[in-house]
């Protein structure tokens, strides 16, 4: 299957109070985790969407996709991922502050048929998630400030990972307690 993995980078870390995927969680900066795990995965095809403040230093083996429109919100940045991915059959989108995720749940994504996404704490539907090719014209269309699971998915499938793996940063205390939990896994 012809399946590629948009890696969305282009937030602003305003709770973070710098930019939060370049931070060093482990010794290495925060996004490389993400980026690390959709490498495993065995994605050829992967994308890197970030915004124009960003000072993420590019992997080799991921292009680069200049979201100019980022400040405005996550739709725009799912916009200009799906808009240099959209001939592939199938993308997987993941968040660039998520260290935790494993490389298996990338997979189990890129597998899926319909619209897939991970059950959250709260068990609501959100990232990372998997589409296919029909699912496109609306991911393009999404508001600014409105992500993939704001949208009303009647066909959708809900996998829910360990929740270790949906951690996400937001503050810098969060480095902490997240370098804790990943610590916790591979004694595990």
């Amino acid at each position: 299957m012809d399946t590629a993995l948009i890696l969305l980078a282009a937030g602003r870390s305003r709770r973070f109070g710098s930019d939060k995927l370049v931070a060093a969680f482990r010794g290495v900066p925060l996004w490389s985790w993400a980026a690390r795990a959709a490498e495993e995965a065995g994605f050829a095809h992967r994308y890197l969407v970030v915004g124009p403040h960003s000072a993420i230093a590019p992997r080799p083996g991921w292009q680069v996709v200049l979201n100019s429109r980022a400040d405005e919100g996550m739709g725009t940045s799912i916009a200009a991922g799906v808009a240099q991915a959209r001939r592939h059959s199938r993308l997987v989108m993941t968040l660039a502050d998520m260290p935790l995720v494993e490389p298996a749940h990338l997979s189990l994504l890129a597998n899926g048929e319909g619209p897939v996404f991970t059950q959250q704490d709260d068990g609501r539907p959100g990232a990372p998630a998997g589409f296919p090719r029909s699912a496109y014209p609306r991911l393009a269309k999404l508001a600014a400030n409105e992500g993939a699971g704001s949208l009303k998915w009647h066909d959708a499938d809900v996998i829910a990972p360990g929740s270790a793996s949906l951690r996400d940063i937001d503050r810098q205390e969060d480095l902490v307690c997240c370098s804790a939990s990943r610590a916790q896994q591979n004694r595990d």
